[in-house]
């Protein structure tokens, strides 16, 4: 089940953005509600050297940046959407004059990099979109005190392969792979998979960003998966161990880098007792994270999951026993939090609006979870802002 195959991409085409993709139009204020300092034009000086060399590159331990206070209650943002003109603003707005307080914003996704990283393999294989200047991002979100999290689709890549298809999962036939959605996927047994997302989050680590987050930190599952080919797969290796070790080697890195890191995996994750074929075994992924995002959107049940009829129409009956066995499961690793995607998008002709975001705060809460993200890949969240607190005094 692709995360992306339910939702309509992001409403903007690239020909909105041909013009001026690269620079984010700062004029004045944003209009924004709030006490926060105001937005005003500024020169911005590039935030040192880009990752340019493998991620053995030595690092000095760096302390963390602290976490928002009362935890971190997020956005998912395209990079798109980051650098429009006008959109972007109006999600700084949306976080201002309500509680939320973070952004999780697309660095890597599908292939595509949203931002000019100086990094030699990315420009090689021409997977930099420019889709918004990162430096003055950065300022925006640092004057209106938004956390920033940059996501990296790790496993999922159509550009990479088509330049290097050694880096790949292939076919039996020796030839790239693509899912039932056109994608190619990377080999998650390949170390230079490992090091080439590990440099993307180094980078944005550098240019200001606070948290990374991997998502599609996976095997693939869709398409006729059976037969798929991982060159280099050590005899007997077991795809659950090679997640765990990736994200191991991540978090290390990340970690000394001056970030915290997150991960996002499908909420059947904390029910079930294997790795679903796909590597994430609950009990090893919490092992080598910060923060565990589990994908828990009742739109995602099927129907009868957890004996309940239909979990689209129960969104608080759902996540109250979902996020219940995950926290349950969670006892092992205490240095790991909950920080569960919540669903903020109709599916399936099942309206959801503040009531059924509501009930998804109210479950969570009761189980004394206070962090949350919220998942709309059109970046429009105007239909669930009811259920959004004011929170004038961040």
């Amino acid at each position: 089940m692709s995360r992306t195959s339910f939702c309509i991409r992001h409403a903007f085409t690239q020909n909105l953005f041909a013009v001026g993709l690269g620079i984010l139009a700062i004029a004045g204020s944003f209009g924004c509600r709030s006490s926060k300092t105001e937005i005003a034009p500024a020169a911005v000086k590039t935030v040192g050297k880009s990752v340019g060399k493998s991620a053995s590159t030595s690092f000095s331990s760096l302390s963390l940046p602290p976490i928002p206070a009362g935890g971190v209650r997020g956005i998912y943002v395209t990079g798109w959407s980051a650098g429009h003109p006008k959109g972007f603003p109006a999600l700084v707005a949306l976080v201002d004059r309500t509680e939320l307080n973070a952004m999780v914003i697309d660095v890597k996704d599908d292939g595509q990099v949203s931002y000019d990283i100086d990094n030699a393999l990315v420009k090689e294989i021409g997977a930099n979109r420019k889709m918004f200047n990162v430096d003055k991002v950065m300022v925006v979100l640092k004057q209106h005190n938004i956390f920033p999290i940059a996501r990296i689709a790790c496993m999922r890549d159509t550009i990479l392969p088509e330049k290097h298809p050694e880096m790949a999962v292939h076919s039996s036939d020796g030839s790239v792979w693509h899912d039932k959605t056109h994608h190619a996927w990377l080999n998650p047994y390949n170390k230079k998979v490992w090091d080439y997302n590990v440099d993307v989050a180094l980078d944005a680590l550098k240019h200001g960003f606070k948290e990374i987050q991997f998502d599609y930190v996976r095997f693939p599952s869709e398409g006729k998966v059976s037969t798929l080919v991982y060159p280099g797969k050590p005899a007997g290796a077991l795809r659950e161990d090679e997640i765990a070790g990736f994200m191991k080697y991540a978090h290390e890195k990340i970690k000394a880098a001056g970030g915290w890191f997150s991960a996002d995996v499908f909420g059947l994750t904390s029910l079930v007792k294997n790795d679903e074929g796909i590597g994430q075994k609950f009990l090893k992924v919490i092992q080598n994270v910060d923060y565990l995002c589990p994908m828990v959107y009742p739109s995602h049940y099927a129907h009868g999951e957890y004996h309940i009829k239909n979990p689209n129409l129960e969104p608080y009956k759902i996540l109250h026993l979902s996020l219940g066995d995950a926290k349950k499961r969670m006892a092992g690793a205490p240095n790991c939090k909950l920080r569960p995607w919540l669903q903020a998008f109709t599916l399936h002709h099942e309206h959801y609006g503040p009531a059924q975001l509501s009930a998804q705060f109210k479950a969570a809460r009761e189980l004394g979870i206070n962090e949350y993200l919220l998942w709309n890949a059109r970046c429009t969240y105007k239909e669930v802002e009811g259920a959004l607190s004011k929170d004038s005094g961040k």
